[in-house]
């Protein structure tokens, strides 16, 4: 049956993950299974005895499950009486439910039309079977969930597990059946999705601190050369991540996301002198080069102290890791070019036109 197939490619897919170093508890939501009866009408009996279909599921239907006779009202704001019909088996301990032994199917009867009783294994045909507790559906498909979770403290993380795994998955579906495929669920679909909407808040974050730049400079040119920093910072962000193998995770994006707004006050503060400097009646070169000198200090120190106040939330919990490390690497980066960057920048994007009509 379709569920021997799966519970055969469950038992695959969890020895291969049992295998892959950092993965526990591994298991799969079909449990246990449990014993089920399955009671096949003999149709030419049902003809013998005069039974239709219909009959027997009905009569077979009230001795399995409860029929609710009504609800009566008792008043005094008491909740109202329930009443409801069933049949009593020893095996279901006072709960509702059908006979769970053969025994007590033997017990079972059917009346006719003509009042004659006839028993239930003069019409019908037990079938026992073992099924799952449960039997999950996606899209209308049947479907088993292996799960597993990575050690903690491990430096094993899922994108790990899932680099391993799905190379075996590929092959093993080679020799599955036509119509069987597997899909990633868990934190691994939940991250693309939510990596999706990272990366929109990305583009509106980069659209509104261009547009404030725009409002406070009154130009298109320097907020362009302010905002050619963050990929410089996107630069050392990936060397860094390759250099000490941090895999990149959401919290990751949050750093990158929240990068977009650290590292372009570095360019302001550079791009502001700048403008001061030439208010001041230095040419385009000049007002860069003073500009970035004039700045080099206080943006260093306050690079450094970012970094430095980073370092203890990075290192407390291995969940703000990438984060940190994600605005650590990218400042650091960010910080050091901009210094060679910017400077080239406005002397290339800006006139000494527009100088001579200021002053």
């Amino acid at each position: 049956t379709d569920m021997d197939v799966l519970r055969e490619m469950s038992a695959q897919v969890q020895q291969a993950l049992r295998e892959i170093p950092g993965t526990m508890d591994v298991r799969d939501d079909l449990g246990n299974l449990q014993t089920d009866y399955k009671y096949i009408p003999r149709r030419e009996a049902l003809d013998f005895h005069g039974l239709s279909l219909d009959e027997v599921a009905w009569q077979g239907r009230s001795m399995i499950i409860d029929s609710e006779i009504g609800e009566y009202p008792i008043g005094n704001g008491e909740e109202d009486l329930k009443i409801q019909l069933s049949s009593a088996w020893a095996s279901q301990a006072g709960a509702v439910g059908g006979p769970s032994r053969e025994d007590e199917f033997a017990t079972m009867r059917f009346v006719t039309l003509n009042g004659k009783i006839v028993s239930a294994d003069s019409v019908l045909e037990l079938e026992q079977d073992l099924v799952p507790l449960s039997i999950t559906h996606r899209d209308t498909l049947r479907t088993v969930t292996v799960l597993a979770k990575n050690i903690p403290g491990t430096g094993i993380y899922d994108s790990d597990i899932l680099a391993q795994l799905q190379p075996q998955l590929d092959k093993m579906q080679q020799n599955w059946g036509q119509g069987y495929q597997y899909k990633f669920g868990g934190d691994a679909e939940t991250s693309s999705e939510t990596f999706g909407s990272a990366g929109i808040m990305l583009i509106v974050a980069i659209f509104l601190v261009f547009a404030l730049l725009v409002l406070q400079f009154a130009s298109y040119t320097q907020p362009l050369i302010i905002m050619l920093t963050i990929p410089f910072a996107t630069i050392g962000l990936f060397i860094g991540f390759w250099l000490f193998k941090i895999p990149f995770s959401f919290p990751a994006m949050i750093g990158v996301i929240s990068l977009t707004g650290i590292v372009v006050n570095n360019a302001i503060f550079m791009v502001d002198r700048m403008n001061a400097r030439r208010q001041e009646g230095m040419d385009v070169r000049n007002a860069a080069a003073f500009g970035s000198s004039d700045r080099l200090r206080p943006i260093l120190t306050t690079s450094l102290t970012t970094v430095i106040g980073l370092l203890p939330l990075a290192f407390s919990d291995a969940k703000w890791y990438p984060l940190c490390m994600a605005i650590i690497f990218g400042l650091i980066s960010s910080t050091l070019i901009a210094f060679f960057v910017v400077p080239g920048l406005y002397l290339q994007l800006t006139s000494n036109k527009a100088v001579e009509q200021e002053v």
